[in-house]
């Protein structure tokens, strides 16, 4: 049988995508609740029933994100070596950028949404994990540059207009195949720590 949203979870995935909407055209500063009511064709107490704070409605918006990195990083942390660890951590943040393009869009790289993230343990604790499968336990600073050059590339990438036209299952393909070119070229001259494992073909 098929399971009907109630009318309160219908509002909420309203509120939801109307914020994201509101969110990729102002910016999170620059959107209000009342903005999104309006959006939403609802007062705003009716908002404010689902979301205390415009901050409550950005971290739903980011929950599942950070539940699949999460996911991520037990997956990658049950493989033996940590070259291979940091591949699968590797393309399974090219998977997660390009599958969340529009949240991508809105979130990387604003100061708000990184205070955010830190202010809750368990997407900290995601992003720490995630981190330390990239770099190893101990990086030097070649290591720390190389796979901030990567990372910013995977999200830079995703949220690239010039690309929109590409597919999603396009643009990861071509996406995993540079993230595993650029990974041998960068690491290829170090000679310690785990970054120094090549990319597996």
């Amino acid at each position: 049988m098929t399971k009907v949203a109630s009318p309160r979870g219908v509002v909420r995935e309203r509120v939801l995508a109307a914020a994201l909407e509101l969110f990729a055209e102002n910016g999170i500063s620059g959107t209000s609740l009342q903005m999104i009511a309006d959006r939403v064709g609802v007062a705003k107490a009716s908002v404010y029933y689902q979301f205390h704070t415009k901050e409550d409605i950005v971290l739903a918006l980011m929950r599942p994100v950070f539940d699949d990195i999460a996911r991520l990083v037990k997956i990658a942390e049950a493989v033996d070596s940590a070259g291979a660890r940091r591949d699968v951590a590797i393309s399974g943040l090219v998977e997660l950028a390009v599958r969340n393009r529009d949240l991508t869009t809105v979130f990387f790289g604003d100061p708000a949404v990184d205070g955010l993230v830190r202010s809750r343990e368990e997407f900290a604790a995601a992003v720490d994990g995630l981190n330390t499968l990239l770099l190893g336990a101990s990086p030097d600073d070649q290591t720390r540059v190389a796979m901030s050059v990567l990372t910013a590339g995977i999200y830079g990438t995703a949220i690239n207009p010039h690309l929109a036209d590409l597919s999603d299952d396009d643009l990861h393909r071509l996406l995993l195949e540079t993230m595993k070119r650029l990974v041998t070229a960068l690491c290829s001259g170090d000679s310690s720590g785990p970054a120094a494992d090549q990319v597996d073909q």
